[in-house]
């Protein structure tokens, strides 16, 4: 145990007399030059910032302070204020003056302060880039204090606070060795800062001559490159005192700016996006880092310092990543910018690690990024001269090549020129042999007085029948014999006069005004011309001449209407085939009728009059409604034209014009006259079991066996009912059979509206229909059928929504009651619309709003001429002609027509209601039981 104690006692005593019970003194005098002060400096520090000026003389103060434990006075980035203490003798026996520096020019706020013992505090000096200027400091870069020490004992009490780094490089100086450090620095920065400065301007030249953005941009990153070292170095300071951001903050963003623009250069210079786009990527986020520095400078100084540090770090590990790839690929100039960036990285960590704390402060340390600077500046610059010379030397290659293909193409040039007249007159020869030979006509129009010059085809003469072509004005020439008046011919000879001398642009724009087919009559020949005209330029594009090619396609237009008639017989072949050929002898039969009785109409009828019209539409939606339901698609549109041609001149919408009228007529009789010849002519065909003789013959002719059956004598009575009996079997037909004919359009019509194709079932199977029966059948239920299609069934979606069947369903039924023929037609559709009726009705002026009707009255409208709910007019209805026309045939044949609404069954849709057409027609249409 005693063992143990004594061994304790002695590393104790050990221990106490390492540790320094006093500071050491620093003695000088007069001899003194410059003197480190950075070990013989005992320090405190004050985080909480208690310490203030007048705590210096309290003996309490004096036993904070300690030796530094560090190797080097630098404490790094330090919020908190650092004080440091030395005790200084002078010697000799006058006074001395001396210089204190701080080495670390970018300290925000240092003070001095002497203490003399027995006299208390004698001088006081407070500095720095934050601190307003002192006009007792000395005018130097960096903090200087000035002290006249007498003989005898001294204090010098130095404070620092700042939020960069806390570096304690403190010397002193005699007078002497003060100003020539001075006067040496000065001429050493101003010096290397020149270098700069003049590469700056060099390179800004260059940028003037060649506008690449290679070089401005690296004029920017040296421009940069000076302010720093102004900025750290304290020259900053010296000059701009008051403007303590520039030394701050600003530097901060300043040296964001050589970040930026570092990491852009070697993008530029060494085309990385060409040669490695992997290395853009990197450059790319080195600039995005410096824009973040930026922002974090926004947060405080101190993070934006330490960030500032990373990312100019990482850009420089950037840019050299990519000189060294680029060296490796054997581009050259990268070698010097390789170079230049170690040489500007290992300045800049030797600088960053003085600033960190981790190396003394050292001439080296405060100068080295600057010589950096200085050398990575030439090195570059060298790069950029060795670029340019690489980039002359290429361009010599591609002169040298273009020059060697010059040559060749002078000798190609030699030897054509050499030819040239054989071939001059080769192609000559050649081309008046194609002038004579040609099939085409080809004329010159020259700019003087627009004459066809003397440069023509023969094939010109045969054309426009002439000899004379040469000196003949063109629209003399051209439309001599052309079938347009004289306004066509003055628009050409102004098309051309505004052509001729003028650059292309201006014909291009009135080319359209210049005719390309005209007809030609040559005494009684008829011939088709073609035109191509062809501006001739000089060298300015200026039009100096006109070429006009002429074609003679008479033959080929001839051979064209050939074709589409045979075309057109084809198609219409092809729709006739598609009907059997009862059904349509019954519709030419039907439709001659018709048209007969418009002609006859329009013939007698030379001003307007609404009845005729009235008729003539009828007849007409008649027509279209029985040429649609079989499928005549040639015809329709014509029908439907002339329909709608009919119904604008009887509502006034167009001008009476009786000529245009009888026109359409004629051009649909052309076609139906056209469909009966190709029936009969091309395929052999007559109308089938359809009858040749009229219905008036043949009713005469049953009224006189009837007349003799009940009359005439017995022996001839039973021959007169052998007799009709045959002939009803020849005319009537099962009322089944007919509406079957005329109903089946429905599927044709469910098709073209794309809905599901109707059933239809047809009672009254012994009923039998006579010829005028059949005819009234058809032409008033292809109406009826198409009005169901159209407006009454629904589509599938629609019925299944409702609860219907997707297709719809048709009952017609026939019977003989109380000595009429009855034919009651039913659809399952919507119904009518008696709301919609009602307000078309006083729209029209057919119904006084006060009036009330009853819905049997209201749906009675529908046959009013005219009227329809639809609004928009369709091939298949809505021009309101259907119903009326519906009327007037029942009527004319001494029957009427109603409608039943059907109020008892269940309405789905309110605003409809079901209904059923009955028609009751004079009992001779019809006979029952014919076997």
């Amino acid at each position: 145990m005693s063992r143990i104690l004594a061994i304790f006692l002695f590393l104790l005593n050990d221990f106490l007399q390492a540790a320094p019970a006093h500071q050491a003194v620093v003695e000088l005098d007069s001899e003194l030059q410059t003197l480190p002060l950075d070990q013989q400096l005992w320090f405190v520090e004050d985080g909480a910032g208690k310490f203030q000026e007048t705590d210096i003389l309290k003996p309490e103060f004096a036993l904070q302070f300690a030796p530094n434990s560090r190797k080097t006075p630098n404490f790094g980035f330090s919020q908190a204020a650092w004080w440091a203490r030395v005790q200084l003798r002078n010697t000799s026996d006058k006074a001395l003056t001396v210089y204190v520096t701080e080495g670390y020019a970018v300290v925000d706020h240092i003070s001095f302060w002497q203490v003399i013992p027995d006299q208390g505090l004698v001088a006081h000096a407070s500095m720095g880039d934050r601190t307003p200027h002192d006009p007792r400091r000395a005018a130097h870069r960096l903090p200087t204090f000035r002290m006249d020490l007498p003989p005898g004992d001294s204090w010098l009490y130095i404070r620092i606070q700042t939020e960069g780094s806390v570096i304690f490089d403190i010397k002193l100086h005699g007078e002497d060795a003060f100003h020539q450090a001075k006067t040496d620095d000065y001429v050493f920065a101003y010096t290397l800062l020149g270098i700069l400065l003049v590469m700056a301007l060099y390179n800004l030249f260059i940028w003037m001559q060649l506008r690449k953005l290679t070089y401005l941009v690296y004029v920017g990153f040296i421009l940069t490159m000076i302010w720093q070292p102004l900025a750290y170095s304290g020259l900053a300071v010296l000059h701009l005192s008051d403007y303590t951001w520039f030394m701050n903050s600003g530097y901060i963003f300043i040296a964001n700016k050589s970040t930026l623009l570092a990491c852009l250069f070697p993008v530029l210079f060494l085309s990385l996006r060409d040669r490695h786009p992997w290395l853009l990527r990197f450059c790319y986020a080195g600039m995005f880092f410096s824009v973040v520095s930026d922002v974090s400078l926004l947060s405080s100084y101190n993070l934006g310092a330490k960030v500032s540090v990373l990312g100019a770090t990482l850009a420089s590990f950037i840019t050299l990543t990519a000189g060294i790839v680029c060296s490796m690929k054997r581009f050259r100039p990268a070698y010097f910018f390789t170079l230049a960036w170690i040489v500007m990285i290992v300045a800049n960590v030797v600088r960053m690690a003085v600033v960190a704390g981790h190396l003394p402060a050292s001439f080296l340390a405060e100068w080295g990024v600057l010589i950096g600077s200085v050398v990575e500046v030439v090195l570059i610059s060298l790069a950029l001269a060795d670029k340019i010379r690489l980039t002359e030397k290429q361009a010599f290659e591609r002169i040298e090549l273009l020059n060697q293909e010059l040559k060749k193409e002078h000798d190609a040039v030699v030897h054509l020129n050499n030819n040239l007249e054989r071939m001059v007159e080769e192609q000559t020869r050649e081309i008046k042999s194609i002038l004579k030979h040609i099939q085409i006509g080809i004329v010159v129009i020259g700019k003087n007085k627009l004459e066809i010059t003397d440069t023509y085809s023969e094939s010109a003469k045969s054309i426009f029948k002439t000899e004379k072509i040469a000196g003949v004005h063109a629209v003399d020439l051209l439309f001599a014999n052309a079938a347009i008046d004289s306004d066509v011919k003055s628009q050409v000879r102004s098309v051309l006069d505004n052509s001729m001398g003028e650059s292309a642009l201006n014909f291009e724009l009135n080319s359209n005004l210049l005719p390309h087919e005209l007809t030609y009559l040559f005494g009684l020949e008829q011939r088709v011309l073609q035109f191509d005209w062809n501006p001739v330029m000089d060298k300015d594009g200026t039009i100096e001449k006109m070429l006009i090619s002429i074609k003679d396609v008479t033959a080929l237009k001839q051979l064209e209407a050939e074709a589409h008639e045979r075309s057109r017989e084809l198609e219409c072949i092809g729709e006739i085939l598609d009907v059997t050929p009862r059904n349509f002898g019954i519709f030419i039969d039907s439709a001659q009728r018709f048209l007969a009785d418009n002609l006859r109409l329009l013939k007698s009828n030379l001003r307007f009059d609404k009845e005729v019209l009235k008729i003539l539409l009828i007849n007409m939606h008649t027509i279209k409604g029985s040429a649609r339901s079989l499928g005549l698609k040639n015809l329709t549109p014509m029908l439907h034209d002339s329909e709608q041609l009919l119904a604008q001149s009887l509502n006034k919408d167009v001008k009476w014009d009786h000529a245009r009228l009888l026109q359409g007529q004629q051009i649909i009789q052309n076609q139906i006259d056209l469909y009966q010849q190709l029936n009969q002519a091309k395929l052999g065909r007559n109308s089938g079991d359809a009858l040749t003789f009229s219905t008036e013959f043949v009713d005469r002719m049953q009224n006189f066996l009837r007349v003799v059956a009940d009359e005439g004598p017995s022996q001839f009575r039973q021959k007169a009912v052998s007799l009709k009996e045959v002939i009803e079997n020849l005319t009537f037909i099962p009322a089944e059979t007919v509406f079957r004919e005329v109903l089946g359009t429905a599927d044709m019509l469910a098709r073209d509206l794309r809905k599901e194709p109707p059933v239809i079932e047809v009672r009254g199977h012994s009923i039998h229909l006579s010829m005028e029966a059949q005819e009234l059948v058809r032409n008033t239920f292809v109406h009826i059928i198409r009005n169901s299609m159209d407006h009454g069934i629904e589509t599938a979606s629609e019925r299944s929504a409702m609860g219907k069947s997707p297709e719809g369903h048709i009952q017609v039924s026939v019977a003989l009651e109380d000595g009429q023929l009855v034919i009651v037609y039913h659809d399952d559709g919507r119904g009518l619309n008696l709301r919609a009726i009602r307000r078309i009705a006083m729209d029209r002026g057919l119904l006084r709003p006060d009036k009330n009707i009853s819905p049997e009255d209201m749906a009675y409208l529908i046959f009013e001429p005219g009227f329809s709910t639809v609004e928009t007019v369709n091939e298949i209805s809505g021009r309101g002609v259907g119903m009326s026309a519906v009327k007037d045939y029942i009527e004319v044949k001494g029957g009427q027509v109603s409608i039943e609404l059907l109020t008892e069954t269940p309405v789905i849709n309110l605003d409809f209601v079901p209904f059923n057409f009955v028609f009751r027609l004079v009992p001779k249409l019809c006979i029952q039981g014919v076997a």
